[in-house]
């Protein structure tokens, strides 16, 4: 399921923060690469941790099955009138394919006709790989957590 969250504008991070609430459920289904096991259903969750700024936690399957969703929320997040960072974290995907690729150069072109920063957060599983193995590792800034990217969002 997709779940999209904002956060107020002050430093305290809530959960029930108004605005919130849940986008296009997605339930376990079959695909041609076989059947989908469903603890690996996608997750997106959308928190603003301070004005200016968007944090968006991806986790579970990044496919062409579930990219049209992602870069929907990625597409209204990035419509934000004073957004000035962009934060993907995708620590928490178990699985990624080209689609993947195709997301964040989404993003990097959505953010950069904004003139937005965009901060990856790629942990350390099949996104770092992707990024390495295709040689763009070095076309976006990276953080190694989401605290570091709040911390150079500033600078």
């Amino acid at each position: 399921m997709i779940v999209s969250r904002s956060m107020p504008t002050s430093s305290t991070p809530s959960d029930t923060a108004p605005g919130g609430g849940i986008i296009a459920p997605r339930t376990p289904t079959d695909t041609p690469a076989g059947p989908r096991r469903a603890g690996q259903a996608l997750t997106v969750r959308v928190q603003w941790p301070e004005p200016g700024v968007v944090v968006v936690r991806i986790g579970g399957e990044i496919d062409t099955a579930t990219l049209p969703r992602i870069t929907e929320i990625i597409r209204q997040r990035l419509t934000a009138a004073h957004l000035h960072t962009t934060i993907l974290d995708l620590t928490d995907v178990g699985y990624a394919n080209s689609a993947a690729l195709d997301l964040l150069m989404l993003a990097y072109n959505a953010a950069g006709r904004r003139e937005a920063r965009l901060l990856v957060v790629p942990g350390t599983g099949q996104v770092r790989r992707l990024l390495e193995l295709t040689g763009l590792s070095a076309l976006f800034d990276q953080a190694s957590d989401v605290e570091e990217a709040l911390t150079r969002a500033h600078l």
